[in-house]
């Protein structure tokens, strides 16, 4: 059987939580929590039986946390599919905003506050160059002249060795809706003309703003590297990308939207010298190599990416957004395509017996398990109950 996270968990954490406690919020607890109780008797599930060997069987329920290894794999599917029936017959590009080094501490002690800023900052950014405001998108691919445009932006967080490396990937057709002449506004061609160097200083320019303007307690905390980051000599580091369709471009960010930093099959085991050992892969040479951590620095690295409780990780920005869906439907019909797409969800698999492979029969439902945080007084403080 392969070494799982919670393993990890369930024999390093009391330790790490013991040595570390000042550095844990309640969003870390709530994490390990889940994942240790993920498909286990206290979340609750089903009983079946099987049909030919009438053998039982048991499946319990996921936490559906988005930092368990264990789960989300059909949320991904799900989410691809239905993003992917979105998807223009445009060319469509990746843009992606990555913080300096020297704030990353900052995100680290205020996360809420400031992933929430970046998400922002990085869409006025794209927003103000493409559509030709405050003097920054004369060389802007779609020649919006005022127009709208639509995007999706996902925020990752982790690097291929879990080191903490927070950025946006933002998805950009190259099409832009005119809303007072009615009529859409095409790329001339299959380049994003718009230049790393204005789109970046524009979201240096933002971010500073908004860190002074709304969050000036955490402003003035910074250290002076990390204000020196926002002088005008300083460039940010943009990225911008040709990804065809956009089915590839999505179908990678969707690995980081309802997936955790640590892969299902990314953990090999304990080498003999009690540390992990974790299949990566190089982004330089594109080689697969072995990551060796201790659990301690395993752990550490993997709370990291723990999001506030409710954060959103995954914004629409434009005619892309959920209250832009009528203009979104109306560019549809000028491409002359469905404006209700219907994706294609996958199908669940049936039920199956692990013995003899045949089909399982539904027996009943199995109560998830409540520790009581103040029992009655003629009960143990240990007293477990099922909830009804």
């Amino acid at each position: 059987m392969s070494l799982t996270l919670a393993d990890i968990l369930a024999r390093h954490w009391h330790d790490y939580a013991r040595i570390n406690r000042p550095h844990l919020c309640a969003a870390h607890y709530r994490a390990v929590h889940r994942v240790l109780a993920c498909r286990t008797p206290e979340l609750g599930g089903q009983c079946y039986r099987c049909d030919s060997c009438s053998k039982h069987h048991y499946a319990y329920h996921s936490c559906n946390h988005r930092s368990c290894p264990q789960c989300g794999s059909r949320d991904q599917q799900q989410w691809s599919a239905k993003q992917e029936a979105k998807l223009l017959p445009v060319p469509y590009f990746m843009v992606t905003f990555t913080l300096p080094a020297e704030l990353r501490q900052a995100c680290l002690a205020h996360p809420k506050e400031l992933y929430n800023t970046i998400l922002q900052t990085s869409a006025q950014a794209l927003r103000d160059v493409t559509s030709r405001r405050q003097g920054y998108g004369s060389q802007a691919a779609t020649k919006t002249h005022g127009g709208i445009t639509g995007f999706t932006s996902v925020l990752h967080t982790w690097g291929r060795q879990l080191q903490h490396h927070p950025h946006v990937h933002c998805i950009v057709p190259a099409l832009a809706w005119h809303p007072h002449k009615k009529q859409l506004i095409h790329a001339k061609n299959d380049t994003f003309h718009i230049h790393y160097a204005p789109l970046a200083a524009r979201f240096r320019n933002l971010l500073r703003q908004a860190l002074q303007s709304e969050h000036p307690e955490i402003y003035s905390q910074l250290p002076p590297a990390a204000k020196a980051v926002f002088h005008p000599n300083k460039t940010w580091n943009v990225q911008l990308q040709h990804v065809g369709r956009g089915h590839t471009a999505l179908r990678y960010l969707a690995r980081y939207v309802k997936r955790s930093a640590i892969g299902p099959k990314r953990l090999i085991g304990y080498d003999k010298q009690g540390n992990i050992r974790l299949h990566w892969t190089c982004s330089q040479t594109g080689k697969p190599g072995i990551l060796t951590l201790s659990p301690r620095e395993l752990i550490r690295r993997w709370l990291l990416h723990v999001l506030p409780k409710g954060f959103a990780r995954v914004r629409h920005y434009g005619y892309m957004s959920s209250a832009a869906c009528r203009t979104l439907q109306i560019i549809r019909l000028h491409l002359g395509i469905h404006p209700h797409p219907q994706p294609i969800l996958p199908e669940p698999e049936p039920h199956r017996c692990p013995c003899c492979g045949s089909l399982l029969t539904f027996l009943r439902e199995i109560a998830p398990i409540q520790l009581l945080r103040a029992p009655p007084r003629n009960e143990s403080p240990l007293t477990i109950r099922r909830i009804p």
